[in-house]
């Protein structure tokens, strides 16, 4: 065996230039591979550094609208006490809080609120200290403590065991630091981090104990873990149960919420989705596409073999031995391969991150790494490339006919031709694959140019947007927009509980009462996402009003309750009337009444892609809400003007001190991040499968035509012209292409079909990206022909008939 794989290297140094040219494509295969699966495994599917993930499972709180609703930390209180199809229901809300430096300084840190059983329900123990843990209610009573996730402990602490037992100041009080995790566990989602951990009490310490007492403050994801022999079918009907007790128990809050119970694996697929399958199905285009090109030069260099092939046959060799040996070379090139294909990846995986935008104003850093799990994936990649690029030309090349070669018949009596016609099918499926990659690359390209361009309801303006955390009396709050509209370049400045597109866990809604519902629905009182707006709101994002008006400054504080409701509301509710003067109630049918006084068009809440969804407006100081946005359009850069508007907020109101500065772009390049990072993957990929395209193509004809020389010579000496054999080599060429892109525009198309719902204002089989994917590739082909036709042409006819 040794004496082989020697055999094989020696082999293989005897022609560097077709073992790097094998390598070198190979290892940008295998390398885009394990990168792509890093980047899926990082972002959807590694799974959390727990005790026994398969166990665990997700429960979600479900509505007519939302099959995966949150639940309030009452709701988590029942699951926990009421179920027994679990050994542990743990609950976790997201939020954020302000670290005081030692300067002044404040950073908004992200913090994860989390039940006392969370880190022994999950089997998570700390690096240093202790974590809370069920029975430490009393002691963190008398002093809140929290838990520093590893990448913060590194970051602000600079891995400092000591920090343990010492106080840090967060939101003008303080903490007691009672342990750090350890840097297997960041977060119970793949692709997050969290800075803090806190328990109920501390939290409260920061914030409200209403946020843990109020039924419809729904901010909590509840995991648990499944008791030994309990199903995920026998838990969620359970859930189910306790969640229709609910409905009846508490029917202001509950009625028509459900439940729904799956495992945390099929939530992660579930997240993953059409986006994840696309990714790793473009690269394993890729990978088809090398190995079409790595057998192609196979097929030509055992075709330049066949006198030393015949030979060893002739010395007693047996075809079995000459295909053993040849798959050997082909292992090698694969390892060679795997393990430039490592370098690759790696390289890959660091530069990963910049293809993705970050949550504005948040620090969380992502984490790819070329793991066991990565190196794994690119053996099992290896070992199928072998397999498919090495098989088809060792057999061939074994079934060498060595009387034909004694008898100078090197084509006409081996199996050669055979060879020769297969290196044709596979330079047309690698047309036809490659085809389909430029059309995916293609259409997600478009998509992504057709998000700065898509209707957000909202004029896309120069905006800079503050958020700050704590309520000011309504004087306070004009006093700051006055001193904002006062600073250089400032034209507009707006205050509103939110902006578009901001990252505040979806916004608030509340239950919407209209003067047909006399009594409640079955399935409750619609739950409708709103917004606390001031008067100058809807001027200064440029949101077209439809009918009616939207709020005076009079009407902020005093009168008759207005409301301004969108498009999407006004034909939901009031179908072919005028919703104008109308009267809803805003959480239940005793609330003050408010009158609808206009209707704007649908904008943009959350996400670029939403549908649109009934929306609602009323004026933000006619309710304490906890914070506020204030909205300052400038004629600059506003990302310029943070300093600024940041001083003068804190010298307005110290409770003013923003927690974001984040610029309006900032948002919509989050909100498009997710085409953007495909766009640019899939483009990245249709480059590289292009490039290995046109050198099949190059090497297919380059072979065909040096077989030809006589054939060429012959020509040229009977007067042929040049054109007629430019012509000749080119038109083999040509063919392939044209075949392989009569056969790869059906497969696009249908590929296309299949990543709809990655699109974003693109059809799925829109003419101009496949024409543009299609003019590529023929353009590739083309100039792959030419050189090897170029070089025909220059065939000296003497020379040729002599070698020949």
């Amino acid at each position: 065996m040794w004496r082989d794989i020697r055999l094989a290297a020696r082999s293989l140094r005897r022609s560097p230039t077709f073992s790097i040219a094998a390598v070198v494509a190979l290892a940008l295969a295998i390398g885009a591979n394990g990168a792509i699966f890093s980047l899926v495994d990082g972002l959807w599917f590694r799974p959390p550094g727990i005790r026994s993930p398969g166990t665990i499972v997700r429960l979600f709180a479900t509505t007519t609208t939302d099959q995966s609703g949150l639940w309030s930390y009452p709701e988590y209180l029942a699951l926990r006490d009421q179920t027994t199809s679990f050994a542990g229901v743990i609950a976790r809300g997201g939020r954020g809080a302000l670290l005081t430096g030692k300067d002044g300084a404040s950073e908004l840190l992200l913090v994860n609120v989390v039940s006392l059983n969370f880190f022994s329900t999950l089997g998570v123990t700390a690096d240093h200290g202790r974590v809370f843990a069920p029975g430490d209610e009393a002691s963190l009573e008398r002093a809140p403590g929290i838990v520093l996730g590893h990448a913060f402990w590194l970051r602000h602490f600079g891995g400092d065991p000591g920090i343990v037992g010492q106080t840090v100041p967060l939101g003008g009080k303080s903490a007691v630091v009672l342990a750090v995790l350890p840097a297997s566990f960041r977060e119970i989602e793949a692709d997050a981090d969290r800075d803090l951990w806190m328990p109920p009490a501390t939290w409260t310490l920061l914030s409200s104990a209403e946020e843990f007492t109020r039924r419809d403050a729904r901010w909590f994801q509840v995991l648990a873990r499944r008791e030994p022999g309990v199903s995920v079918a026998a838990a969620a009907a359970e859930v189910s149960a306790l969640a229709r007790s609910l409905a009846q128990e508490f029917p202001d809050t509950n009625r028509g919420r459900g439940a729904r119970v799956i495992s945390d694996l099929d939530y992660r697929l579930e997240q993953g989705g059409v986006n994840a399958v696309a990714l790793v199905g473009l690269v394993l285009l890729v990978v088809v596409i090398t190995c079409v090109n790595v057998a192609n030069l196979l097929l030509s260099r055992a075709a330049g073999r066949t006198r030393e092939l015949a030979v060893r046959l002739a010395l007693g060799a047996g075809r079995r031995r000459l295909l053993r040996q040849l798959m050997l070379e082909s292992a090698l090139l694969g390892t060679a391969g795997a393990g430039a294909g490592l370098v690759v990846a790696m390289w890959l995986i660091r530069i990963l991150p910049a293809l993705l935008v970050q949550p504005p104003g948040f620090r969380s850093p992502l984490l790819f790494q070329t793991d066991l799990r990565v190196v794994l994936f690119t053996m099992a990649v290896t070992v199928l490339t072998t397999v498919l690029f090495g098989l088809a030309p060792s057999l061939i090349a074994a079934r060498t006919d060595v009387a034909a070669l004694v008898k100078s018949e090197p084509l006409a009596a081996s199996p050669w031709r055979r060879g020769h016609g297969l290196g044709g099918a596979l330079v047309v499926g690698q047309v036809a694959v490659s085809l389909v990659l430029l059309a995916v690359a293609a259409v997600l390209a478009k998509s992504f140019f057709e998000t700065g361009r898509a209707d957000l309801g909202f004029a896309r303006k120069p905006l800079l947007t503050a958020w700050a955390t704590s309520s000011v009396p309504r004087d306070v709050g004009e006093r700051a927009v006055a001193q904002l509209a006062a600073l250089p370049g400032v034209t507009h400045v707006a205050v509103a509980l939110r902006a578009p597109l901001s990252l505040s866990g979806g916004g608030r809604a509340r239950a919407v009462v209209t003067e047909d519902m006399a009594t409640p629905p079955a399935t409750g009182y619609p739950q409708i996402k709103f917004n606390a707006v001031g008067a100058a709101y809807f001027e200064t994002l440029g949101i077209p009003v439809r009918a009616g008006r939207t709020f005076t400054p009079a009407e902020e504080t005093a009168g008759e309750l207005p409301v301004v409701i969108n498009e999407r509301f006004a034909n939901e509710f009031y179908p072919g009337r005028s919703p104008i003067g109308r009267i809803i109630h805003v959480g239940n049918p005793g609330s003050p009444p408010s009158r609808i006084i206009g209707v704007v068009a649908n904008t943009v809440i959350n996400e670029l892609s939403e549908a649109p969804e009934p929306y609602f407006y009323v004026p933000l100081w006619r309710g304490d809400y906890g914070e506020l946005t204030f909205l300052i359009e400038t004629t600059g850069d506003p990302a310029a003007l943070a300093p600024a508007v940041r001083a003068s907020l804190r010298q307005t109101d110290e409770r003013l001190d923003p927690r974001q500065l984040v610029t309006m772009a900032q948002y919509l390049a989050y909100s498009a991040s997710s085409y953007q990072a495909t766009a640019a993957l899939s483009g990245g990929l249709g480059l590289v499968g292009l490039i290995l395209t046109g050198l099949g193509v190059y090497g297919v004809v380059a072979s065909r035509a040096v077989r030809r020389t006589k054939e060429i010579g012959i020509r040229v000496a009977l007067g042929a012209a040049r054109g007629q054999v430019l012509r000749l080599v080119f038109a083999e060429g040509a063919r392939l292409g044209l075949i392989g892109v009569a056969i790869g525009v059906p497969a696009a198309l249908a590929a296309t079909r299949v990543i709809h719902s990655l699109l974003f204002g693109v059809d799925p089989w829109d003419v101009s990206a496949l024409a543009v994917a299609v003019i590529a590739l023929l353009a590739a082909v083309a100039a792959a022909t030419l050189v090897p036709a170029w070089r025909a042409v220059r065939t000296n006819p003497s020379i040729a008939l002599r070698e020949s």
